[in-house]
Parts: structure tokens; C-alpha cells; sequence
């Protein structure tokens, strides 16, 4: 079974086998070498044995297909990362200390 990724930073499209990542869990884009957080790879191979697991008995009387499409979760998990929202934040206060840095100088100016 494969795992399909894309990476947000070059845009490389790559697959890695289930297996693989269960015995080495670690996702590092081939092209540009950005790498997902070794605790994050952990809970989603954690996650992915809790649904082999559920859907091994369906096997008798069913056959599964599962896709996931990170653009298409269902709520709560449709939000934008917490890093998105952090670095929109952040460049927001970056701006506001920029501001009253350039109102500081001109007062000095003055004086």
C-alpha cells in the first residue's frame, strides 16, 4: 500500500510504501529535503495501525477503500494549520513593530 505526498514547499509529487514509513518513520521530501517532524510521522502511522485494525474484521463480509485528500478533511479538521495562522500572526506583529518603529524615529527626530 502507498502514501501519496506532495510537498507544500517545492511542490514534488512522491509515494513511500506503509511498511517502509512503519519501520522507519520518517517523511523527507526527495527533492528539496524538507522534512514532516518525527512525532508527527509517529501519530500518523499510529493512526493508520488503529484503522488496519478496525477494518481487518470488515474484511470478511466487505472490501475497503480509503482515500484521504488534505484539501477535502471533514470539520474540525478542514482548519488551516497552526502554522499557517502562526505565520500570518506573526508577520502581522512584524508590521505593527515596523510601524511603531518608524513613529519612534520621527519623534526623535523632532526632539
Amino acid at each position: 500500500m502507498q502514501l501519496e505526498f506532495q510537498c507544500q514547499k517545492c511542490e514534488e509529487s512522491f509515494s513511500m510504501d506503509v511498511g517502509d514509513i512503519q519501520s522507519d518513520p520518517v517523511l523527507r521530501c526527495p527533492e528539496c529535503g524538507t522534512r514532516a517532524p518525527d512525532e508527527q510521522v509517529e501519530a500518523v502511522v499510529g493512526g493508520l495501525e488503529e484503522l488496519f485494525a478496525a477494518l481487518a474484521p470488515l474484511r470478511r463480509k466487505f472490501s475497503t477503500s480509503v482515500e484521504v485528500n488534505s484539501e477535502d478533511m471533514p470539520p474540525p479538521y478542514d482548519e488551516e494549520p497552526a502554522v499557517t495562522r502562526k505565520a500570518a500572526l506573526l508577520d502581522e506583529e512584524d508590521s505593527e513593530d515596523d510601524d511603531s518603529d518608524e513613529e519612534g524615529e520621527e519623534v526623535a527626530e523632532l526632539e
